[in-house]
């Protein structure tokens, strides 16, 4: 749209604005003619944009492998549930009922836990046996060494963790596999029906989990005693939103809860101190990056004056000579976020694959990511990197705003 000003002898003047297009292949053709200073300026970009991504992409891989080996395989959705005073609250059928018909409670599962010893080979070991249920077995995942799972109808058999079978002899977990053990587990439960179980099992499987002896059996072993109070209770709630509220119900009963969203935000509070380091790092970069487009800017707009001057005089409008300037800015930094996330993305993704093929040749048979590249990381640093390019343009833009044609027109 033409804009119309008066000047000094009441004669108005007509400008027209420059199509966005002319601006661009202006401020491109701008940048191309000056070939040096602009692949210095991007340059800068490139080596401040791509550390900063390039330390924050370790940061958050780091990040997700150290939740992935502490958290494992629990769900952020489960609650544990055991009683801080069983002689005040205890954890029987009567509490059970009452937290599994809690509002959000998808599934759940029980455990007994009992102090006792496991008898192989004429030796004998000071174990803890777990009693677990159907439902607690696939709500914990067990990573297995060796043969397989508990089922439900199993009876009369047992799964170890490596610990246990190093204890009583066996260097492998696949020579443990079908022996019998003896399991001798008192009972300190008064309603009991008997003082001790004692029985032979057969080992179906191990269990890659723990540093003492542990073993698991069905826990219809012992409710079929009469033991009254379970150790533990294992629920998933249907959403991990609705996991806080729940825990705050089943705590309000006496109980206490633990879930893997506590560990998560504790790791989550510490990387995010580490990530601002990281951060702060990178930062350097990106502070000789930002002025040396700054200066190039205003070198820029020093030398074309005159050729300012003309195209106003010639009918552009003043906001016509900021947008030049504003996309050249966002051209440089663009470009150098761009070229920079991809040069950063590519390192990344080379370290990974080297990396993995080292820890291969040493045993490990897992790969791992390092250098995590989510698009949320990509899109937020080129939305930063366009705002800083407006922001540097600021001070330049509001000078060629400001422009007189006639003094620009002068100058020599």
């Amino acid at each position: 749209m033409p804009s119309e000003k008066t000047n000094n002898h009441g004669v108005k003047k007509h400008y027209t604005a420059i199509p966005l297009r002319m601006v661009i292949y202006i401020a491109w053709r701008n940048l191309v003619s000056k070939k040096l200073r602009t692949f210095l300026t991007i340059f800068g970009v490139i080596i401040g944009i791509g550390a900063i991504f390039f330390l924050l992409s370790f940061g958050l891989g780091i990040q997700n492998l150290v939740t992935k080996e502490i958290v494992g395989n629990s769900s952020v959705k489960s609650i544990d549930i055991s009683s801080a005073n069983s002689k005040v609250v205890q954890l029987n059928n009567e509490q059970v009922d009452k937290i599994k018909n809690l509002p959000h409670v998808e599934k759940y599962g029980l455990q007994y836990s009992f102090p006792g010893s496991m008898n192989q080979r004429g030796s004998s070991v000071d174990t803890i046996v777990y009693g677990v249920d159907q439902g607690y077995l696939e709500l914990t995942d067990f990573s297995l060494g060796g043969g397989r799972s508990l089922k439900k109808e199993d009876n009369r058999v047992v799964m170890l963790n490596e610990a246990a079978v190093k204890a009583v002899g066996y260097k492998s977990n696949s020579e443990i596999i079908n022996k019998k053990i003896t399991l001798v587990i008192p009972m300190k439960d008064p309603k009991a029906k008997k003082a001790e179980v004692k029985d032979e099992f057969t080992v179906i499987g191990v269990v890659k989990s723990g540093a003492g002896s542990e073993v698991y059996v069905p826990s219809f072993i012992f409710t079929d005693i009469g033991v009254t109070s379970y150790t533990q209770m294992k629920l998933i709630s249907d959403n991990s939103k609705n996991v806080a509220g729940l825990r705050s119900q089943i705590q309000s009963q006496g109980f206490e809860t633990s879930s893997p969203s506590d560990t998560i935000e504790q790791i989550n509070q510490i990387f995010k101190f580490f990530n601002v380091i990281l951060v702060g790092f990178g930062a350097i970069g990106m502070i000789v990056a930002v002025l040396g487009m700054f200066n190039t800017l205003t070198i820029s707009l020093l030398e074309r004056t005159r050729e300012i001057g003309l195209m106003m005089a010639l009918g552009g409008r003043n906001r016509d000579m900021s947008k030049l300037f504003v996309l050249e800015a966002v051209l440089l930094s663009v470009a150098g976020a761009v070229i920079g996330i991809t040069l950063a993305v590519t390192t990344g993704q080379i370290v990974n694959v080297l990396m993995n093929n080292f820890a291969r040749n040493r045993g490990v048979k897992e790969s791992f990511v390092l250098f995590s590249t989510p698009f949320w990381l990509i899109a937020a640093l080129v939305g930063f990197m366009t705002v800083v390019g407006l922001l540097v343009a600021f001070f330049p833009a509001k000078r060629a705003h400001k422009i007189n044609p006639i003094d620009a027109l002068r100058r020599e």
